[in-house]
């Protein structure tokens, strides 16, 4: 006959609840241990609901491989002492797992699935990992890579941002430098031809008005405006941009028998307000230890 404490273990094995709510629900469910397992999930399921009106600006951003497919994640958290713990992480993880045997694309292709089978496997998931954990929890963003066509490449730094790149061909080194720079330097594109219009017209505005308080000649006021706008483009696309490792060269002489076919970057809780992080400053001191 098993113990109450052999039985004790095995819930908490199971739940990973404190040792009074085991307790708990082990004297509700007449020592059934799979009753117990119920019924914690549908009680601690409500408290989970409730929590789930807390604010979550913490968390991780990190990236996940199969043999397949790839996916680079948001999830938040309340506190960044719960984002640090290893239950947190293994929960992350299994949550790209459940997201990679699905045909997910990103967090609005899940949002926007009718069947509903696979979102409420993973929305039960992530209620027994508040429970357990109790602080909300929010997926916040993912997308998904497929692995089949091109090289991808993802890189992490301390889980606060993230960067992919997929390459034309395969090479795992280069990709971990590319990601790195991504993080660094924050890039807008990759080029200048593949920068929103927009976002140049916006910049020439605003120098036009900074240019306008300036007492010179027309034609010098534009030789500065084309300078500072080949400045921004310089410093704000992937392959023009000081190479983070050697600020003598670029990645456009660098990437000789290779293209660059797409990036992507999280920083986590961008539009969230939070402490600023010098992360260039961070991974710069990492390539130098």
């Amino acid at each position: 006959m098993t113990s109450e404490l052999d039985l004790l273990k095995q819930l908490r094995e199971i739940t990973g609840a404190g040792v009074m709510d085991c307790k708990k629900y082990l004297k509700k469910s007449n020592n059934n241990v799979n009753d117990a397992v119920k019924l914690m999930r549908s009680e601690e399921g409500i408290k989970a609901d409730k929590k789930s009106s807390r604010i979550a600006a913490e968390g991780v951003v990190y990236f996940y491989t199969n043999d397949d497919k790839s996916i680079m994640i948001e999830i938040n958290s309340e506190t960044d002492f719960v984002a640090r713990s290893d239950d947190f992480i293994l929960y992350v993880k299994e949550c790209c797992e459940k997201i990679l045997q699905t045909d997910y694309t990103d967090f609005e292709s899940m949002m926007q699935d009718e069947n509903k089978l696979h979102l409420d496997e993973i929305e039960e998931h992530k209620k027994s990992a508040i429970a357990k954990l109790g602080e909300n929890i929010v997926i916040r963003r993912f997308n998904v890579f497929s692995d089949k066509l091109n090289c991808v490449v993802g890189y992490t730094h301390n889980n606060k941002i993230g960067a992919v790149v997929i390459l034309e061909k395969n090479d795992a080194l280069l990709g971990k430098d590319i990601c790195m720079q991504i993080v660094a330097s924050n890039p807008i594109s990759i080029d200048e031809k593949t920068i929103d219009e927009s976002v140049l017209l916006n910049e020439k505005e605003i120098y036009k008005a900074e240019l306008d308080k300036i007492d010179k000649k027309e034609d010098i006021k534009r030789n500065i405006l084309e300078g500072k706008i080949k400045k921004f483009i310089s410093d704000n696309t992937l392959l023009d941009q000081p190479f983070i490792k050697d600020n003598s060269t670029t990645l456009r002489k660098l990437l000789v028998d290779n293209t660059i076919i797409s990036f992507h970057r999280f920083q986590l809780g961008e539009g969230l307000e939070k402490k600023n992080e010098d992360f260039a400053k961070e991974v710069y001191s990492q390539i130098n230890n």
